[in-house]
């Protein structure tokens, strides 16, 4: 398995991956409209995407998105998307793009990685504690939708 750093020209290599993700979330996949976030993403350095081949067919991808701590006074990244192909699961992929994630992280002295997964996900909470990922107890998240 290989990891990479994804450009501008892998967008259509990750889309079904993308398009994979927003299905395992319930979302409509949208596949012209999550091309062009995926675009645009790429194309405003707006994120950072990781993917993994094996045998040369992307099998997992990860996003992060730059944010900054006020508290920390440094750069914080928020993974946000993580997904790994149903075949290619229980075979390191997640754990490779965890890895690329935090070294993201110390190449931009980062102060930390965030994210947040379904509550019943319990695969994916189990994966994130096992490599360092400590759940939350001091705040809680509020959301509020604009659209």
């Amino acid at each position: 398995m290989k990891l990479f750093t994804a450009q501008l020209q892998d967008v259509q290599k990750i889309l079904p991956l993308y398009l994979g993700y927003r299905a395992f979330y319930q979302v409509d996949e949208s596949p012209e409209k999550a091309e062009k976030f995926l675009t645009e993403r790429m194309r405003n350095h707006e994120s950072v995407i990781y993917f993994v081949e094996k045998d040369g067919m992307p099998v997992g991808f990860a996003q992060l998105y730059p944010l900054f701590c006020s508290l920390e006074m440094k750069r914080i990244w928020l993974l946000y998307d993580l997904f790994v192909a149903p075949e290619a699961r229980k075979e390191g992929v997640a754990q490779m793009l965890l890895a690329r994630a935090d070294q993201l992280a110390t190449e931009t002295d980062s102060a930390f990685i965030m994210l947040s997964t379904a509550t019943d996900n319990v695969r994916a909470q189990a994966l994130y504690e096992k490599e360092g990922y400590v759940r939350d107890t001091q705040f809680f998240v509020y959301n509020k939708m604009v659209s």
